[in-house]
């Protein structure tokens, strides 16, 4: 089952695009990822009844981060969110709508080859609220699972989880 790209059916998406050229040996091992080889991943902004924000710590991540990660063949954008929370931290979430896509693309220094994929940013509703004891799964470390009353000072990519995570608060609110 081909994945339903959010930008075809929202028009007010948050889209932005990122390019990055790379040595040849770091675009190897970007353009050989989980991520680049689906094309897909899910960023879940996830909020509970409180309007905390589950955030993770990963040691490669320059700051706390939404759960997040790579679509799976045969699965929807919203199966996705579910499973990548589920992994991550535990929670059950009920996924929204999609409110931004991130286009990525690495650029090879030297041959000017590309891998791209695509960052869709999604809110959800927790429909339990306890994290797990040992969050993430085999090969993943995940130093901390948090949950937030506003996003914390350090945040991964924050140009985009700003402005995204103000849109997904806004929709839980308005429910």
């Amino acid at each position: 089952m081909p994945v339903e790209d959010p930008r075809d059916a929202y028009d007010d998406l948050i889209t932005t695009e990122r390019r990055e050229e790379l040595s040849p040996e770091t675009f190897a091992d970007h353009a050989s990822s989980e991520a680049m080889a689906a094309g897909w991943v899910v960023v879940a902004y996830v909020f509970d009844d409180a309007g905390r924000v589950l955030l993770v710590d990963e040691p490669w991540a320059d700051g706390w981060k939404s759960p997040a990660g790579t679509h799976k063949p045969g699965e929807s954008l919203p199966e996705t969110l579910r499973r990548e929370v589920r992994e991550e931290t535990g929670i059950e979430a009920r996924p929204g709508r999609p409110h931004a896509a991130e286009t990525y693309t690495a650029v090879n220094a030297d041959t000017g080859e590309t891998a791209s994929m695509v960052a869709v940013g999604m809110a959800a509703t927790a429909e339990t609220t306890t994290i797990a004891a040992d969050p993430g799964v085999d090969g993943e470390t995940i130093e901390d699972v948090r949950w937030f009353t506003e996003l914390p000072p350090t945040v991964f990519n924050p140009d985009v989880t700003e402005p995204v995570y103000r849109r997904c608060l806004e929709e839980h609110g308005s429910r």
